[in-house]
This record gives structure tokens, C-alpha cells and sequence, in this order.
């Protein structure tokens, strides 16, 4: 049985973007501004970068909407576009510096936003699960299916990390 997410717009509106309704095309855009940027952040260091992607997404998702049968499934493509326009877009930068910016990202433990909110001992994966947890109210099933990681793996790290955001606040 597939989950059913949380969408930004109703399904009214989801239909009416997906056939090229110009008002319905500006509501989803900025209804998911906030969830999407933040998932391309997390893969993504530079806000020129993030915002050349979170343009892609959109051009893409207006070329290849008759691709979308179900309007309810719209926040998960929406979603999983961004994710992977993310990995891409960071894959295709590394080429063409000669280094693995992915692998950077990680070792520099970055999430741009949630950096000035969360302890500074929270991992890169601790931020990105506290902040689709929290701050856009994702179910654990839309967070396994945006980072592959595992449930009950999922649960306990967030269970972690909100342990370290305690002890932190009580210093």
C-alpha cells in the first residue's frame, strides 16, 4: 500500500498544474519553495547552485507533467525530482572540478540553513532528518523514500540527535 504525504497544495490545485494552469503553475512554485530548497541545500553548499536547481526542477516538471497520471502523487515526484536534480547537479560540478563534492559536503558536515538552529555536534544526516522531521512535518516514510536510509534506522538517529539538542540546550 503506498503512503499518502502531506501535498503543499490541494488536489484541486495539483490538477490544474498539471494541465498548465498559469495561477495554479505560480501556487505550487511558491508553496514548495521552502521544502524543496531545503532538500537541494542539503546536497548543495552554494545558494547560486541551489537556486540554478530549484529553476531546473520546475522547467522539468512543467516539460514532463503529463508524465504525473495521479495529482495526489505530485509532492512526491516534486520531491524526488529535486533530490536527484540535486545528486546530479553535485555530480556534474565534482567532474568538472577533479573532486568528489559529495564526499566534501559530508566531510564538512553542512546543512546550510539548520546550521544556526541545531547544536553544532548534530551530524550532516542528524540536521537533514531533524529538519524534514520538524521543519516541513515529513512522515518517515517520505524521509526513507528522499534519503534510502531504513526506518527504524531513520527513527533512532532522529531520536538521537533530538537527545543532543536537549543536552545542549540544558548547558
Amino acid at each position: 500500500m503506498k503512503a499518502a504525504f502531506k501535498m503543499n497544495v490541494t488536489i484541486k490545485t495539483a490538477k490544474l498544474f498539471l494541465q498548465g494552469d498559469e495561477e495554479a503553475i505560480s501556487s505550487v512554485y511558491r508553496s514548495y519553495r521552502s521544502l524543496l530548497y531545503f532538500i537541494i541545500a542539503t546536497y548543495l553548499n552554494q545558494k547560486e547552485d541551489c537556486d540554478d536547481v530549484y529553476q531546473n526542477v520546475f522547467v522539468k516538471i512543467l516539460d514532463r507533467r503529463n508524465g504525473v497520471k495521479d495529482p495526489s502523487s505530485l509532492h512526491s515526484y516534486l520531491c524526488t525530482m529535486a533530490k536527484n536534480e540535486a545528486i546530479d547537479y553535485a555530480k556534474k560540478r565534482s567532474r568538472e572540478h577533479g573532486s568528489d563534492v559529495l564526499e566534501d559536503m559530508c566531510a564538512d558536515n553542512q546543512v546550510t540553513q539548520l546550521d544556526y538552529f541545531l547544536p553544532y555536534d548534530l551530524t550532516k544526516e542528524e540536521k537533514m532528518i531533524v529538519g524534514y522531521r520538524l521543519t516541513f512535518g515529513l512522515s518517515w516514510q517520505e524521509i526513507n523514500e528522499l534519503t534510502g536510509i531504513p526506518l527504524g534506522t531513520l527513527k533512532y538517529r532522529y531520536s538521537q540527535a533530538i537527545d543532543k539538542v536537549k543536552r545542549s540546550l540544558k548547558r
